[in-house]
């Protein structure tokens, strides 16, 4: 197959799903990608590894001020923010062009900041990655926001997304999502939109297929490594600049850390990923905590952490995090919102699940005080990981969804003719 594959950022090892899946895509298929790049963004270094997996890479800066500017022009529309941040007249442009005349057999479209550059092709089958369901994620921030000028904010995002997600999703030929959970709910919506916008289709919309496509771990690469583990050493990782992770890693330092210095006085706390914001950055006062900001390499700090703990309370789809930390045999202690799309994982075997702050202090002294028992929660973990996630299994599920795209917009054609 020729595949057209549109993102609106770059693909690298920080957003593993489309980097795994051209990575894997690429060794059975010809993939031309187009993505947009944060202006100063270290992720742009990953275009070069990129065009080795790709027929052609096309990236077009995205910068911040033009961004911006977007965004305040549309606070009275329709558009959620968050599409608006992406909506480039020329990225429309380009992806219409490069589909009119490449020849594709189908165009893969990731993420609602990504959708609207898909909007003037028509003539191919087109698969949208929701990725997550974007409405489901804005429902769980709304309800930990405590400013005032942030509620309003969210509920004005929360109320345009409800509407302009499953119209988005609803355009396309196939929809994949990471997990159960979230296609419960964009189904929902879906139906729901359907049958206000449209009701002569209301009856049909169960035919429009969503897929769930999980994520993976390349565990050829997250594999045990030879390090100094610090065994009072807690790393949480991920992308800071998502408010997710950013919430999260306060509400540990403030909730849960000083219960374990308590008892473990040695104990520090390492925050790890791009472009944490001030509230973060402030937490590196204390002399027990790090915060490093953007790694080109996750894996050292993982392997010598004592534990690895995901402390969040908003989230949806699979965090690849989590999966990755237990691919490197390393023992994880989450809370239910951040394992919850990880499906067979057993609470006490693979990982440890902590919502209370008191439960999660004491999940992570009691691995510290038993290296044992925290080794035997590393080894079972990456084993359950290598049998049950992996980016292949993942690819070929979504070629199958290609395929039925395929197949069902050459149903339609026969039909019209």
């Amino acid at each position: 197959m020729r595949i057209l594959f549109v993102t609106p950022y770059v693909p690298s090892l920080i957003r593993v799903r489309p980097f795994n899946f051209i990575r894997q895509l690429s060794r059975r298929h010809e993939v031309t990608l187009i993505c947009l790049a944060q202006d100063e963004s270290p992720e742009a270094d990953a275009v070069e590894q990129l065009q080795g997996y790709c027929k052609k890479v096309y990236m077009l800066p995205l910068t911040k001020s033009r961004s911006l500017v977007r965004c305040c022009g549309r606070l009275l529309s329709r558009i959620p923010l968050q599409a608006a941040y992406t909506d480039l007249p020329e990225g429309k442009d380009l992806v219409a062009r490069i589909a009119e005349s490449g020849g594709f057999d189908v165009l893969h479209v990731e993420h609602v900041r990504g959708a609207r550059l898909a909007a003037d092709v028509r003539h191919l089958p087109r698969i949208y990655d929701s990725v997550d369901c974007i409405t489901r994620l804005l429902k769980q921030r709304l309800a930990g926001e405590c400013g005032a000028f942030q509620r309003v904010l969210g509920y004005e995002e929360l109320l345009k997304m409800r509407s302009y997600e499953p119209m988005v999703a609803a355009a396309f030929d196939s929809i994949v999502i990471t997990s159960e959970y979230d296609k419960r709910a964009l189904s929902c919506l879906i139906r729901r939109f359907v049958a206000w916008s449209d009701p002569s289709r209301a009856a049909g919309v169960g035919a429009s297929p969503i897929a769930v496509v999980r994520n993976g771990v390349d565990s050829e690469y997250f594999r045990p490594m030879a390090a100094q583990i610090q065994p009072a050493g807690i790393v949480f990782g991920g992308k800071m600049s998502y408010f997710a992770n950013a919430s999260a890693a306060l509400r540990f330092h403030s909730e849960v850390f000083p219960r374990i210095r308590q008892k473990r006085p040695d104990a520090r706390f390492k925050i790890v990923g791009s472009d944490p914001p001030d509230a973060v950055r402030r937490l590196a006062r204390d002399p027990a905590v790090e915060v490093t900001g953007y790694v080109p390499d996750m894996r050292p700090h993982l392997a010598s952490a004592g534990v690895v703990v995901c402390p969040l309370t908003v989230g949806v789809g699979v965090q690849n995090k989590v999966l990755e930390a237990m691919a490197m045999a390393k023992p994880a202690v989450t809370t239910s919102v951040a394992c919850k799309g990880i499906r067979g994982a057993v609470n006490g075997l693979h990982l440890i699940r902590a919502d209370a702050s008191e439960q999660m202090a004491d999940a992570i002294l009691g691995l510290m005080d038993s290296p044992e028992q925290a080794r035997s929660l590393g080894e079972h973990a990456r084993r359950f990981v290598v049998a049950s996630y992996s980016w292949e299994t993942a690819a070929e599920r979504l070629e199958e969804v290609y395929e039925e795209a395929i197949t069902i917009r050459q149903g339609r054609l026969f039909a019209a003719a």
